[in-house]
């Protein structure tokens, strides 16, 4: 991974400041079945509440230096971007049944606005959030959102896949270096190797292990035994994929964040986020779905104890961007979140 070589503000040695969560369990999942049961009811129109009060959980557990993080979102913010989605949807479904000619330069339209979208769903996430009473911002342009999210995945795809590492570097260039927590940019060091790194590590897991699986299903032969050999594996082997590139990507773009010389760091393993997801999975499908609060906050606590900063005086860090904060004003207050990103 490609690290920075740029000192730690001041001459004081860097202290390592952990990330923590709290949430428990059996607490979330009362949230998550009210979420759950309210938004079937009223057909969905309560599911900008249900997402308000899902990140303001995890958010509220989310704990650095003995403070939590914030949600500070409105659910009709959410449920104004959720209406505009539909419609849109709506009219091109309308248009794609009964004007099937038109369709083709309707989806046309709706990628052409679809950068404006995404570019403002980060905005608003990023200003929504807060921690120590000072709010993240994104500067991100309108032009920049329209390469990361059409450009270079366009490029990724005319090269049948293999510059797909080189359109994730461009959209994490993106992301990284326009977020701010108040008044002070972050910035990002990592490199595309650092993301043909996510790519060679998922075909690897994949050839691999797609082999050896094979292999031993041949073994086994054409029997019960081998046939539930081959679902189980084959559901591992997913996993094993999924869990490759979650810990080489996260690798990639949190070892490679900073910000005035506080650098984020993490030491996720594939085997690790494998002993945590596996389980995850089947538990949630043996139980229909019923598992997934536990699951999501095992995966969230495993996730947060493997993520530090390495900073020099966070405290006066912070105290510095409250003071410096700017109102935020009519931004926020206009700000849809129409639940699309990068």
């Amino acid at each position: 991974m490609s690290q920075s070589s740029e000192p730690v503000v001041g001459d004081a040695a860097p202290q390592t400041v952990r990330f923590q969560f709290q949430g428990d369990g059996g607490e979330f999942f009362r949230i998550w079945i009210v979420n759950l049961v309210l938004s079937l009811l009223t057909l969905g129109i309560y599911s900008a509440w249900a997402k308000v009060r899902t990140k303001r959980y995890f958010y509220g557990n989310t704990e650095l230096a003995g403070d939590r993080f914030d949600y500070l979102a409105s659910p009709v913010a959410i449920l104004k971007g959720r209406i505009i989605a539909v419609v849109l949807l709506g009219v091109y479904t309308f248009v794609s049944y009964f004007f099937a000619p038109m369709s083709f330069f309707l989806f046309i339209l709706l990628m052409l606005v679809m950068p404006f979208f995404v570019m403002r769903a980060i905005r608003f996430n990023a200003v929504m959030s807060s921690w120590r009473g000072v709010r993240f911002g994104f500067g991100g342009d309108l032009l920049g959102a329209y390469k990361v999210v059409l450009l270079w995945p366009l490029f990724g795809l005319v090269t049948l896949g293999l510059g797909m590492p080189y359109a994730w570097y461009k959209q994490n260039q993106y992301l990284y270096s326009h977020y701010s927590y108040g008044q002070t940019a972050a910035a990002t060091s990592a490199v595309p190797n650092d993301f043909y790194r996510v790519l060679f590590n998922v075909i690897g897991i994949s050839v691999i292990g797609g082999l050896l699986l094979s292999a031993v299903a041949f073994m086994l032969g054409e029997s019960v035994v081998a046939l539930m050999f081959a679902g189980a594996g084959y559901v591992a082997l997913y996993v094993l994929i999924y869990a490759g590139y979650q810990s080489s990507y996260f690798a990639a773009v949190y070892n490679n964040v900073q910000i005035k010389g506080s650098r984020l760091q993490t030491d996720i393993t594939i085997t690790g986020l494998f002993a945590v997801v596996l389980p995850n999975t089947i538990f949630t499908a043996l139980t229909l779905g019923l598992y997934y609060p536990w699951a999501a906050v095992r995966l969230a606590r495993y996730m947060q104890s493997h993520l530090w900063i390495e900073a020099a005086d966070l405290d006066d860090f912070v105290a510095a961007q409250r003071d410096q904060q700017n109102a935020l004003g009519d931004e926020i207050g206009e700000a849809f979140d129409f639940g699309i990103g990068i």
